[in-house]
């Protein structure tokens, strides 16, 4: 069963405006499948049709190839040889272990931080990200350039209280628990301004519990953060869980 497309936005994705290029073209298909996996339309396990997909994007195959190999390489889907590309597989269980793992970890890394105390190199780099975040939050807007310059805020953060720790054995279990592409995608998927600002300010509160080395508070409070940043993406996965249709049901994909 083949989606229905409002007659607008029908001829916008069957007909690219000119000069609308080939490789243009082909950023936006994969914008349009990749928005379709994380949104949920594709469910896990399930076999993407490249004949159904170029339909559905009113575009040829060879874009719609060019698509699920960029996905695949990100690690949203699987590829097997004669029997073509699936969507990888996560549940909201899966999501929820996962950041149970990530929290505990965070927190002992910043325990350890806390307990090997700052040095001023990394001490002035994450007062440094700490203004940083605290100049986004007081502009007072959400937007795309706020979005992304807020994620990297937010990772330089992490980074630098980790690599403080000092402990090349937790970064590397750190490292093994960001390799999942789903949850690379979704993390900052639902922020917006609100979560910004509290993630800004939970910042704020562990820098300085680690500065006064407050170990055990810097530890509670770290493990606190992570745990409600994952809290926040399984609720949001689980409502795409319930909003998924029957297997073999397709959603709207528009390019």
């Amino acid at each position: 069963m083949h989606p229905t497309y409002d007659a607008d936005r029908n001829r916008q994705a069957r007909r690219p405006e000119r000069g609308n290029t080939l490789a243009t073209r082909g950023l936006t298909v994969t914008r349009a499948v990749r928005e379709a996996i994380l949104n949920g339309d594709y469910p896990g396990g399930g076999r993407m049709n490249e004949v159904e997909l170029a339909t559905t994007l009113g575009v040829s195959r060879t874009p719609i190839r060019a698509a699920l190999s960029t996905l695949a390489a990100e690690g949203l889907l699987s590829y097997t040889p004669n029997s073509g590309y699936v969507v990888k597989s996560y549940t909201s269980q899966d999501i929820s272990g996962i950041y149970d793992v990530r929290s505990t970890l965070e927190g002992l890394g910043t325990r350890l931080a806390a307990e090997r105390g700052l040095s001023d190199a990394a001490r002035g780099q994450l007062h440094k990200i700490v203004q940083d975040g605290a100049e986004l939050v007081a502009g007072g807007v959400w937007n795309d350039a706020v979005a992304e310059a807020w994620e990297q805020v937010n990772n330089s953060f992490h980074r630098v209280m980790m690599e403080a720790a000092a402990n090349p054995h937790l970064l590397f279990l750190m490292q093994k628990s960001r390799e999942i592409p789903l949850l690379n995608q979704l993390k900052f998927r639902w922020h917006d301004f609100d979560v910004m600002a509290r993630s800004q300010e939970d910042h704020a509160t562990i820098f300085e519990a680690v500065t006064l080395r407050q170990v055990h508070r810097a530890e509670a409070l770290a493990c606190e953060h992570v745990f409600k940043s994952g809290a926040r993406i399984v609720e949001h996965w689980r409502k795409t869980e319930v909003a998924k249709r029957p297997s073999g049901a397709r959603s709207k994909v528009a390019a």
